[in-house]
């Protein structure tokens, strides 16, 4: 996929993996799929094989590859209307179905990160919510059973909920499809055992005994660059670096107990266009005490310097700085750690605060 599309999509990974999931309730037992279901999914398999071999078709994936991912998202939301799926919608219209959507999406690797996948979807109203609502959705898939390849398939859903309700949380297993098709079908649950909806994931790179998986689905919108989002997705440079850990020497006094809650920001080779700040964690903090160590294990590529920024989120008085650190290629050896001290001094009066940043060296001159 674009490299563009890559980093959008690590954004909303980076959100996802944030997220504290909860331990789902696993259902006794994995509901059948009724006929009609499988009617419509057998349609569904028939129709985009017809439509990938289509001029339009294979026009729309091969330009899928170079597309960011508000141009996918509103190529997606199009598939729908080319006629090889004329028939799909009839039955979609014509049978009785339990479910209140229909999507399809394309499905795809994560090439940064073993394990994750995505959909990128679009879904319809059917039965009761027919042309009631529609919406395109970005769905985040933590799973086994993906081999490498950026363009994995297409997935096609009936959903129990509306369109626009498809967001949130999900558990799903492995389920039988019921009839002959290189194809897998997931049935997927909410955290309270709640019955979801039905998938099938067409294309060469799901295994079918991928067993579990847990997603999170985003519904889209206008947002643009996803100001929402904090960035994940780190550009490849020269030079390799972790922040292996940073020591609470001592916390700062916010007069909220006798601990920080701690986050820090970074970012490579100064400011600038195009030089990204990044932040650790991205949506949450580490509450840290006096001589307090985090593993904190945050990788960075850089070409010669890196700024860190320490925070103490304290959540009445704003973020208050209590450390800022200058790491420079000039004072690293390859393979050994670096202890850093803060360049400021942030205590005043009575309040001694200070902390410390392990750094080592991983990779020089990558890119050449």
């Amino acid at each position: 996929m674009d490299n563009k599309f890559e980093i959008q999509f690590a954004n909303y990974v980076g959100a996802c993996k944030a997220m504290d999931f909860p331990v789902p309730a696993k259902p006794v037992s994995k509901p059948a799929i009724s006929d009609n279901e499988r009617k419509i999914f057998a349609e569904a398999e028939k129709a985009w094989i017809n439509y990938s071999n289509s001029v339009a078709g294979k026009k729309f994936l091969t330009e899928l590859q170079h597309m960011d991912l508000p141009t996918a998202q509103s190529g997606v939301a199009k598939i729908l209307d080319n006629p090889e799926f004329d028939k799909l919608k009839s039955l979609l219209n014509s049978l009785d179905l339990r479910a209140s959507s229909f999507s399809i999406g394309i499905s795809f690797e994560a090439e940064f990160i073993l394990g994750i996948a995505g959909t990128l979807g679009f879904a319809i109203g059917i039965g009761g919510d027919k042309g009631v609502s529609s919406s395109e959705f970005l769905s985040v898939w933590i799973m086994e059973g993906i081999e490498l390849g950026a363009l994995v398939g297409v997935q096609f859903g009936l959903w129990d909920s509306a369109p626009a309700d498809l967001g949130g949380y999900a558990w799903g297993t492995e389920v039988a499809l019921g009839f002959e098709v290189e194809a897998s079908g997931c049935v997927l649950y909410s955290k309270s055992e709640k019955l979801l909806g039905v998938t099938m994931t067409i294309g060469a790179g799901l295994d079918e005994g991928f067993a579990e998986v847990e997603s999170f689905t985003f519904i889209l919108g206008t947002q643009g660059e996803n100001p929402y989002l904090e960035p994940v997705y780190q550009p490849r440079k020269n030079n390799f670096l972790i922040i292996e850990s940073l020591t609470c020497v001592h916390p700062s006094s916010d007069g909220a107990g006798d601990e920080n809650e701690i986050y820090f920001t970074f970012q490579a080779d100064g400011g600038g266009e195009g030089v990204v700040l990044y932040r650790n964690p991205p949506y949450s903090y580490f509450s840290m005490k006096e001589k307090d160590v985090w593993e904190c294990g945050r990788s960075v590529w850089f070409n010669s310097n890196v700024q860190v920024t320490v925070y103490d989120d304290d959540g009445t008085s704003g973020n208050d700085v209590v450390g800022t650190f200058s790491i420079n290629l000039s004072e690293l050896t390859l393979d050994n750690t670096k202890t850093y001290n803060s360049t400021d001094n942030y205590s005043s009066g009575f309040d001694d605060v200070e902390y410390t940043i392990n750094v080592k060296l991983i990779a020089q001159n990558v890119v050449s």
